[in-house]
């Protein structure tokens, strides 16, 4: 079967070329789990963001809106409390 050291030599290197493959497949494969547990991590972060726009976000548009709404208001009083306060 091995007739010479060069036959050895390729025998050696064909195994090694096998196990390195091996190697990135098994690699490969586990890269492949850790993506995908990302993936079902960014999901669930997702859906905590929206949970908080949707608890944080949308309640502060309302007072953003009746600040709107009350702002000329509250100047006018305001400048009636001056005008008082002056005299």
């Amino acid at each position: 079967m091995f007739a010479t050291s060069t036959d050895v030599m390729h025998m050696a290197f064909a195994l090694g070329f096998v196990v390195i493959a091996i190697f990135l497949s098994l690699a490969l494969m586990y890269l492949v789990f850790v993506l995908r547990d990302v993936a079902k991590i960014l999901g669930n972060v997702r859906d905590v963001v929206d949970g908080v726009k949707s608890s944080i976000a949308s309640p502060l548009k309302a007072f953003m809106a009746m600040g709107d709404k009350l702002g000329p208001f509250l100047e006018e009083h305001i400048k009636k409390a001056k005008k008082k306060m002056k005299k």
